[in-house]
């Protein structure tokens, strides 16, 4: 048996939101890094200078945002695109608004 051929039957529109869904999940992770590192720096400055634990609002601001990342690269999968028609609505909204 040979390798299978690519399937270039799928539809554009649903390969778009399958890149955005990959780029949502990428960054998450990228957050949660960075989120990790910066805590890291923060809870090892507080050593040098023990008592009220400072850093557990950094931890629960960023935390907070890891966690919204994470459920819209997640949960939310598979939101409606944005397409041409809704950005001319958009667009004319804008300029009655003027």
């Amino acid at each position: 048996m040979g390798v299978a051929a690519k399937d270039d039957s799928l539809d554009p529109a649903l390969l778009e939101l399958a890149k955005m869904s990959l780029k949502k999940k990428r960054d998450a992770k990228k957050f949660l890094f960075v989120t990790l590192a910066v805590n890291a720096i923060l809870v090892g400055v507080w050593l040098f200078a023990p008592g009220y634990f400072w850093p557990m609002w950094v931890r629960f601001g960023m935390g907070s945002g890891v966690g919204l990342a994470y459920l819209d690269a997640y949960i939310f999968v598979g939101a409606k695109p944005i397409t041409d028609d809704d950005i001319r609505a958009e667009a004319e909204k804008m300029r009655e608004l003027r």
